[in-house]
């Protein structure tokens, strides 16, 4: 009798009538430096493919429309801001129609564009005494997970003469992370370069560059190099041996280059020792999870006995390939504050990312701490595979790392056909992965 009723009525049952749109905006994240990346996210329910959303910003009294996407599937859109200038920007989404009862407009929200935006980050640095660079580098890395965004990076080989030639081949194109090793900085400070590699570092890290550094000690049994080996437990490398000594005396020449850095130069850097131990090809590879966790612990107190807190600690470790890995998170650290992939694989084939996952699920901020073709000469390798693996991840990596050519092949962004177009496509020098 009831539908009967509401029939003869011409009413509309509850459950039949069309649910009004509604859309909501976020930004990532709300405060930032000049320069750096933020995003505005918006979505669009119920969820419709296609349909053209309007983000505006307030000026002079007005509302300017400054970007017109188009929702994916999930009614989701996703906008970069520009960021150039300081001041406080006020933004809203709309759903416009001719049909009122299609239109809907989000809540306004306010992105805050600083010349300095602090430096209190999500989660502090794992080092108690970190150096004020060092928290405000924790803090910018955070904006830029907020922002959705990866950076690019390219890795430097410093001891060789042309040790920037990897930069300058990409021209005027911003590149955010710079990567290089202390076995090799160490060793360059003997080479009488015309600039010092130090020195060209320190520029790059107070004009906003991100140093990651790696390290690839010599084997401290036989003194050969990093890739001897020869058999080796690290638990000799935590008691009273030449072994030790030998380590030790490495670690500390280099954590003298960071006491530098800290106290000349007022830069922090993103320090991943010991790095790919779950592969088998480094000394220090395969080692016993227990051993290896006190290793770096140990490492770690002795930075600070070193004076050294300018220092964010990085587990890296190799994609789990499975021939000659092992899954990466039986090694994680006690206390790191970002863990990185490093992935290569051949043209035409996707980026490896397994085990990635499991230690994401552990560690707040992930990266991509070596990335590109995997020993070839073959130029076409195509840098979308790194922007297609990292969208694929629940956590996305803050920045991707390019490794320099080198005797396996060519690597580096400048030598690959695609790698100046593909920075170009990311809106400077920052990658949309959200």
């Amino acid at each position: 009798m009831l539908t009967a009723g509401l029939i003869a009525s011409g009413a509309t049952p509850v459950d039949a009538r069309p649910h009004r749109p509604r859309v909501s905006a976020l930004l990532g994240p709300s405060s930032v430096a000049v320069g750096e990346p933020a995003t505005l996210s918006a979505r669009l329910r119920p969820a419709q493919k296609g349909v053209r959303l309007l983000v505006q910003r307030r000026a002079t009294g007005r509302w300017v429309t400054v970007a017109r996407p188009r929702t994916d599937a999930t009614g989701r859109v996703s906008v970069r801001l520009s960021t150039a200038t300081a001041g406080v920007q006020r933004l809203r989404v709309l759903r416009g129609s001719a049909r009122p009862t299609l239109r809907a407009a989000s809540r306004a929200v306010t992105l805050a564009v600083m010349a300095e935006p602090g430096c209190t980050p999500r989660v502090a640095p794992v080092d108690a005494q970190a150096t004020a660079a060092a928290r405000c580098l924790t803090a910018r890395l955070d904006r830029w997970q907020a922002a959705s965004t990866m950076g690019a990076g390219q890795q430097l080989n410093v001891s060789n003469s042309e040790y920037a030639a990897p930069l300058t081949g990409l021209g005027a194109r911003p590149v955010h992370v710079v990567g290089l090793d202390l076995k090799e900085l160490a060793d360059s400070e003997g080479y009488g370069f015309a600039v010092r590699p130090l020195d060209y570092l320190t520029g790059l890290a107070q004009q906003g560059a991100v140093l990651s550094v790696s390290w690839h000690p010599d084997n401290p049994w036989t003194g050969g190099p990093y890739n001897d080996p020869r058999p080796a437990s690290l638990d000799q490398l935590l008691a009273d041996t030449p072994a030790a000594a030998a380590f030790w005396a490495d670690f500390d020449a280099g954590m003298q280059l960071f006491k530098e850095l800290q106290d000349e130069g007022g830069a922090a850097v993103v320090f991943r020792p010991l790095h790919e131990a779950n592969g088998d090809w480094f000394w220090w590879g395969h080692p016993d999870p227990a051993t290896y966790r006190g290793l770096w612990a140990a490492m770690q107190r002795r930075a600070a006995v070193d004076g050294v807190h300018n220092v964010l600690w990085a587990y890296s470790f190799n994609a789990d390939t499975g021939a000659n890995t092992s899954a990466p998170v039986a090694l994680l650290p006690a206390r790191v504050d970002l863990a990185g992939m490093d992935s290569y694989s051949r043209p035409g084939e996707a980026l490896p990312t397994t085990g990635y996952a499991a230690v994401a699920a552990k560690v707040r901020r992930m990266a991509f701490t070596e990335v590109g073709p995997y020993a070839t000469q073959d130029r076409t390798w195509d840098p979308a595979a790194v922007t297609r693996a990292a969208r694929s991840l629940a956590k996305p990596p803050l920045w991707s790392m390019f490794w320099f050519d080198d005797g396996t092949g060519v690597k580096q962004l400048s030598s690959l056909t695609r790698g100046r177009s593909w920075l170009d496509s990311c809106r400077d020098g920052f990658c949309s992965v959200g």
